[in-house]
């Protein structure tokens, strides 16, 4: 039988742990930090695999290990997970529990192949070993494919695992360590391939258990973005009825100036109330045509708002440019990405600095929407996206999110800029 304590054994926690993390958010120059890690991990297997062959264990044969070996072989195990775990941590925007949890979950895709190994040894009467070159390669690069297209791809949501229970991920990171420890005995008593077909199930059975329940966690948080939408919704109605009410206000007005009119004789007055009116009746410049009907009526929406909070809205849409998103996408999109602007220009004290900007065009076959308005204070950004300055950020926060996945439901690509007190939302679809 080969050996399990050697040198490579770093490399096949790799590959399953760089499976697993390719699809995280990714802390500053992570390739030097990882590699740090890797290299220090490496230094210190070569050094303690060199300290137990002093104590005379060549990791052929475990009937004549001493209780000495067996303590240093627990802990070269030991030293090899914190070097890869303090990989992760320090590579990718997690916290140390979550780094101890995805370690887990590698290194049960990594028992998994290396069981592979064992039995293929086993029912070969060694005719293959475990470390023969081509199973040794097939297994570890399969390692990887599992780690990135069965598990990562499927359960990772914005590039963060959504690990919320810490019960269900100590059991899980426990179970795995109990794993480890039969394996370890088995291969004391020469039945490894006894225990192999045990732990490929146990680790299987881990593994489908945690991915459904981070797959259920992401649909549980869509379920919550979509119950916030129902939210915003609501409160954009009352936005609606707020701007119908200073039309209202203003056709009222009017009827009284024109029956006040009709009865003047003082022609410098009745200029003075024509100029009036005439600026009362600038209101109805807000209603926009775009050729897009859905999209004139949110922008003529939005800009009516914009008049009742004294907020200078200019628009250059070509509407027809986003004929290719559903009604009900391209209201919340547009409603959410105008909110954001209106509320940061109302924390603008001067009137004068209140502006909001809107384009949709279509460059070279590109459809471009920009929305840039002005903003006061500091805009904290993570993962590309603001983060709600809102003490309850339980029910905020959604409106940039839900941007954002209507985005990607189109296959577009979103970027937000924050420079020179201006802040720029860039939506393009190709």
């Amino acid at each position: 039988m080969g050996s399990y304590f050697n040198i490579g054994y770093l490399f096949e926690m790799l590959l399953p742990v760089i499976g697993i993390c390719l699809v995280l958010n990714k802390r500053k120059h992570p390739l030097v930090k990882g590699l740090i890690c890797v290299v220090a991990g490496l230094l210190l297997d070569v050094t303690m695999v060199g300290v137990l062959r002093l104590l005379g264990y060549e990791g052929n044969d475990y009937s004549d290990i001493t209780p000495s070996t067996y303590i240093f072989l627990l802990c070269w195990f030991m030293a090899i997970w914190i070097a890869v775990i303090v990989g992760i941590y320090f590579s990718c925007e997690v916290t140390l529990h979550e780094a101890i949890y995805l370690f887990a979950v590698s290194y049960g895709i990594e028992h998994i192949f290396y069981c592979i190994r064992e039995l293929v040894d086993s029912c070969t009467n060694g005719n293959i070993p475990d470390n023969q070159p081509v199973l040794y390669t097939a297994c570890i690069v399969s390692s990887f494919m599992m780690a990135y297209f069965w598990f990562a791809k499927k359960a990772v949501k914005n590039g963060k695992y959504l690990i919320e229970t810490l019960s269900a991920t100590t059991a899980t990171v426990v179970i795995l360590v109990v794993v480890w420890f039969m394996s370890l005995v088995a291969s004391f008593n020469n039945i490894g391939y006894i225990h192999a077909i045990y732990a490929i199930l146990a680790c299987l059975f881990i593994l489908i258990n945690q991915r459904a329940q981070l797959i259920s966690e992401n649909e549980r948080q869509e379920f919550r973005i979509k119950e916030q939408l129902w939210k915003d919704t609501q409160v954009r109605y009352q936005f609606s009825k707020d701007a119908m009410a200073v039309v209202n206000q203003h056709y009222h007005d009017m009827k009284h100036q024109i029956n006040v009119l009709a009865n003047m004789e003082n022609d410098e007055k009745r200029r003075g109330i024509l100029a009036e009116m005439e600026n009362d009746i600038a209101i109805y410049d807000a209603v926009v045509r775009t050729g897009n009907e859905l999209l004139d009526t949110v922008l003529t929406e939005k800009k009516l708002i914009c008049h009742s909070k004294d907020i200078n809205m200019s628009c250059i849409a070509d509407g027809e440019q986003l004929s290719f998103i559903n009604e009900i996408d391209l209201y919340t999109l547009l409603g959410n990405a105008l909110d954001n602007a209106i509320e940061a220009n109302e924390k603008i004290v001067d009137t004068s600095k209140r502006w909001i900007s809107v384009q949709i065009q279509n460059k070279k076959g590109i459809v471009l929407l920009e929305i840039l308005n002005p903003f006061v204070g500091s805009v904290k950004m993570k993962n590309g996206l603001p983060i709600t300055s809102k003490k309850d950020n339980l029910n905020h926060g959604f409106g940039t999110q839900s941007i954002k996945s209507i985005v990607d439901k189109y296959n577009g690509q979103m970027t937000i800029k924050t420079e020179n007190d201006k802040y720029l939302l860039r939506i393009i679809f190709a």
